[in-house]
């Protein structure tokens, strides 16, 4: 695939998935039984939003970044698209599964609910999962050194400590039956028992991903040596 069509996709997937934010907020702004508002989940937002939509959207659309292109091997294009559709897809699938208790920030309401169907069967927080992984995703769909890790390198630290922040709240609001779902089920990764074939896919998947990274730094070690042998 070529550059071109691999960005195009990714804006389409990121526009999907706002306009599907929209719509939840609409429902979110109606409903008055809030009982807590955390402001700090704010800010991850604003972060989320600059490094996956932002960034790249500037970069595509405007500005020249000067020579911090990369190219990556064209055989990546299918397994990446394939991985990226599937992130797109479990955000949605996450984001409906939890429904009219979702959140834009770490709110609590008058008459959450637990859910563990769906999505939320086999890890905690599917929605970071899917986060993180359309994050992993753009530094290959986006080959660039600025915009591409931007959202891996804005993103990931936030959901590590909105992830300890939200457990905190939820076990105070549920108590033991939160606990109990804690040791049933994975944080951001599908549990041996809940899925043991689809943990080995993903297992190897993150080992093929993790290779790829290597030999591209291993790619732009070299392009750098080589440059300053000259």
């Amino acid at each position: 695939m070529e550059r071109a069509f691999l960005e195009t996709i990714f804006l389409c997937g990121v526009d999907l998935l706002i306009l599907l934010e929209i719509y939840y907020l609409q429902n979110f702004g109606a409903d008055k039984k809030i009982l807590n508002v955390q402001k700090k989940k704010r800010t991850f937002l604003f972060i989320m939003i600059l490094g996956i939509q932002v960034i790249p959207f500037i970069y595509i659309f405007s500005i020249d970044f000067g020579r911090t292109d990369y190219h990556l091997w064209r055989w990546l294009s299918f397994p990446v698209t394939f991985c990226y559709l599937f992130f797109i897809w479990l955000f949605i699938k996450a984001l409906t599964d939890i429904g009219k208790w979702w959140a834009p920030g770490q709110e609590l309401k008058e008459d959450l609910e637990l859910v563990k169907s769906g999505a939320y069967f086999y890890v905690r927080h599917p929605m970071y999962t899917a986060l993180i992984g359309i994050s992993a995703c753009q530094i290959f769909m986006i080959q660039n050194w600025i915009a591409g890790p931007a959202s891996v390198l804005l993103v990931t630290p936030f959901i590590i400590y909105q992830i300890r922040r939200e457990e905190f709240l939820l076990i105070k609001f549920f108590g033991d039956d939160y606990r109990e779902y804690i040791r049933d089920t994975g944080m951001l990764w599908p549990k041996e028992d809940k899925m043991p074939f689809l943990r080995r896919v993903l297992r190897q998947l993150m080992h093929q991903i993790l290779i790829g990274l290597g030999k591209l730094w291993k790619m732009v070690i070299g392009s750098l040596k080589r440059k300053s042998a000259v």
